[in-house]
C-alpha cells in the first residue's frame, strides 16, 4: 500500500494563506507500519515552512484513507536512510500482500511513488478546509497528477558511503538502478516485476540540487530490515 507525504504549513487556525505539497513517498509493511526516506521526514523537517509558524503532515493513501501524523509515531534510522511510521492502532484493513527479497544484479523492477510539489512537477489535487473544531483538515484529493512510475534493471549492487545535505550513509547496502526520475519517488518501495517482493527502499538520485535525476539509488530491503526489527 502506497502513499503520499503530505505537508501543510500555517499560522493560525482558519488562516486563509495556506500552503502544502508533496514531499515524497511512504509504503505500508503492515496494517499500522510504513516505511519512508530518512531525508524526507524526520523530526528536523517536522516543521513549518519559512514564514509560518506551524504545520500538519498526512499520508494520503492509495485506497482514499487520509492519516494524520503525529512526531511521536516517527522512528528514525538515518544511518539507513530510513523512517518508520508506527500508528498506536491499525490504520486500514485493506488485504495486501508484502513481501521481500534479496536483489540479484539484473532483477527487473518496477519504481512507483508521488512526484513532489516543486515547479518542474505537476500539483495533486488536495482541498484543505478548517473544521468547526478550528483544525486544518483534508476533505478530500487526487493523486493522479503526480503518480511517477519507472521501471528498469538493477545494474550493481554494492556498499556505499555517502554524506551528502540530506543523506549520510556510510557502507550501506545499496542497488544502483538502470532509470531516472524527477523528485518525490524518495521512500517508494522497489519492487522485482516477476513476484512483487519488494527488493529496496529509494534513498537518492544524482545529480543533486536538480529536479530530474539520471541516477538512482535504493537501500537493500535487507539492510533496512537488519536495522528497523
Amino acid at each position: 500500500m502506497l502513499a503520499a507525504i503530505f505537508k501543510a504549513s500555517y499560522n493560525f487556525p482558519k488562516d486563509t494563506n495556506v500552503i502544502g505539497g508533496i514531499c515524497g513517498t511512504a509504503f505500508f509493511i503492515n496494517e499500522k507500519t510504513a516505511l519512508t526516506a530518512n531525508h524526507l521526514l524526520n523530526l528536523d523537517k517536522f516543521k513549518p515552512n519559512d514564514g509560518f509558524s506551524n504545520c500538519k503532515f498526512w499520508l494520503l493513501l492509495e485506497n482514499g484513507q487520509t492519516l494524520l501524523l503525529e512526531k511521536d509515531y516517527l522512528n528514525s534510522y538515518p544511518d539507513i536512510d530510513t523512517t518508520k511510521i508506527c500508528f498506536p492502532v491499525i490504520v486500514f484493513k485493506d488485504s495486501f500482500n508484502y513481501k521481500t527479497a534479496i536483489s540479484k544484479k539484473g532483477n527487473k523492477f518496477i519504481l512507483k511513488g508521488f512526484l513532489s510539489s516543486v515547479s518542474e512537477n505537476p500539483s495533486p489535487q488536495v482541498t484543505l478546509n478548517w473544521s468547526a473544531q478550528e483544525e486544518l483538515v483534508i476533505n478530500n484529493f487526487d493523486l493522479i497528477s503526480v503518480v511517477s512510475v519507472q521501471e528498469g534493471v538493477v545494474e550493481e549492487i554494492k556498499n556505499i558511503s555517502l554524506k551528502s545535505n540530506d543523506v549520510v550513509v556510510n557502507d550501506k547496502k545499496y542497488l544502483t538502478l538502470s532509470c531516472g526520475g524527477n523528485t518525490g519517488l524518495s521512500g517508494a518501495p522497489l519492487v522485482k516485476s516477476d513476484t512483487d517482493e519488494v527488493i529496496g527502499l529509494m534513498s537518492f538520485g544524482l545529480p543533486e540540487n536538480v529536479t530530474r535525476k539520471t541516477n538512482l539509488f535504493a537501500i537493500s530491503i535487507d539492510e533496512v530490515e537488519k536495522e528497523i526489527k
